[in-house]
């Protein structure tokens, strides 16, 4: 399984368009989470991929002085909520892709432990890979609007180590930074919402070093989403 891993944010608010997502030139994998793995990023990169997300019709983001992150917001449904559990078990079971496979592990496993996360952290991207992660958090009840912030190339500079994705239910964004060599994200939990969020990393670790704390300053589970070859 994957391991579970303030503060002025400089946010761009808003969607970009929707559009179909591109599939990339990778052989399609099962879902297996894994540590994240990264390229180093150079300046002039970090600067090519906030201008291109500028060129895609994201809304705008700015780049700021001391230790904040250039972010962009690509999706906030301010409204949704998790399913239901029993909505979420009966979801899972009609699909041929798990129906019975829920009632034994790895799978069983596997749906209890992103049941049990609200934050959920990416660096890689796959079509086949995004299946599972949208399916066993609860998010296909929005899958629809989750394409926005795979409409232009993001695909590609997430999987080049350019960005980063947060999954955020029912939490808010307020402060990401970059601290003491690792981001440090500040949320505020909420009874509804989901956001997805992408950012431009600044680092080339293979695990992504990433705090999640509360504007009250309690620490949060993360939970890598990523697959492995």
């Amino acid at each position: 399984m994957s391991q579970l891993i303030a503060t002025a944010l400089l946010i761009s608010f808003g969607a970009g368009s929707v559009g179909l997502v591109t599939a990339l030139n990778q052989p399609a994998q099962s879902f297996t989470p894994s540590p994240i793995h990264g390229t180093l990023v150079s300046a002039d990169a970090a600067g090519s991929a906030l201008g291109q997300l500028m060129a895609q019709g994201h809304a705008e983001m700015w780049s700021a002085p001391g230790g904040s992150v250039s972010a962009d917001i690509c999706l906030s449904l301010p409204d949704w909520q998790r399913p239901p559990e029993l909505a979420q078990i009966k979801q899972l079971e009609a699909m041929p892709s798990y129906g019975v496979a829920l009632q034994a592990d790895p799978l069983a496993d596997m749906a209890k432990t992103w049941w049990s996360h609200e934050i959920f952290s990416f660096t890689t991207y796959g079509l086949s890979a995004r299946t599972d992660p949208l399916y066993l958090s609860g998010i296909w009840t929005a899958i629809d609007d989750t394409w926005s912030c795979y409409s232009g190339d993001q695909p590609e500079q997430i999987n080049r180590g350019d960005l980063a994705e947060l999954w955020l239910l029912h939490h808010r964004l307020v402060g990401l930074e970059w601290q003491d060599n690792q981001y440090v994200a500040t949320v505020e939990p909420a009874s509804t919402g989901l956001q997805l969020v992408q950012f431009l990393r600044q680092e080339s670790a293979l695990e992504l070093p990433l705090s999640i704390v509360t504007t009250t300053g309690q620490a949060l589970a993360v939970m890598s989403g990523d697959w492995q070859e």
